[in-house]
């Protein structure tokens, strides 16, 4: 079986209860629950719960306690998760208070698939995020990208 690819943008909204409709076509792989987490830019991950360890390991390597750097990275992506059972029978997930903060979510979110996991973001704070990377230049990072990948191979 492929690897699954979770891709595109979709504007969703808040409810009330601060519950956030996954898009039906994004919602399989986190039909046994979610974990939501603060991430690495100023918005959230949702990774499926059974991935959330293997997530973590496959994209930082394991991080020791020895080592200031990847304890602090360790206790911020750690403490800022929230794990769910499942999605409720509308496909929604629950987005805590301090989650939404962190991300400054407020009413409408921006749910990007990113590959293996989805971010949630503030519609504002991604335009501008895209806005900057045009602006830097999309094939200039990508030439620098590819670079960083080609050198480690030598």
């Amino acid at each position: 079986m492929a690897p699954r690819l979770l891709s595109g943008t979709y504007e969703c909204s808040l409810d009330d209860r601060s519950r956030l409709a996954i898009p039906s076509r994004l919602r399989e792989p986190f039909s046994d629950g979610t974990v939501t987490a603060w991430w690495l830019d100023d918005c959230l991950v949702v990774v499926p719960r059974f991935e959330w360890p293997s997530f973590i390991e496959g994209t930082f390597g394991r991080m020791s306690v020895l080592d200031d750097d990847q304890r602090e990275l360790s206790r911020f992506l750690l403490a800022g998760a929230f794990e769910q059972e499942g999605l409720d029978k509308q496909g929604r997930l629950l987005v805590p208070a301090e989650l939404r903060d962190h991300a400054g979510l407020d009413g409408r979110v921006k749910v990007v698939g990113a590959g293996s996991y989805l971010e949630l973001w503030d519609p504002q704070r991604l335009d501008e995020r895209f806005a900057t990377l045009r602006k830097d230049g999309v094939a200039q990072r990508a030439a620098r990208l590819a670079q960083r990948i080609d050198g480690g191979r030598g």
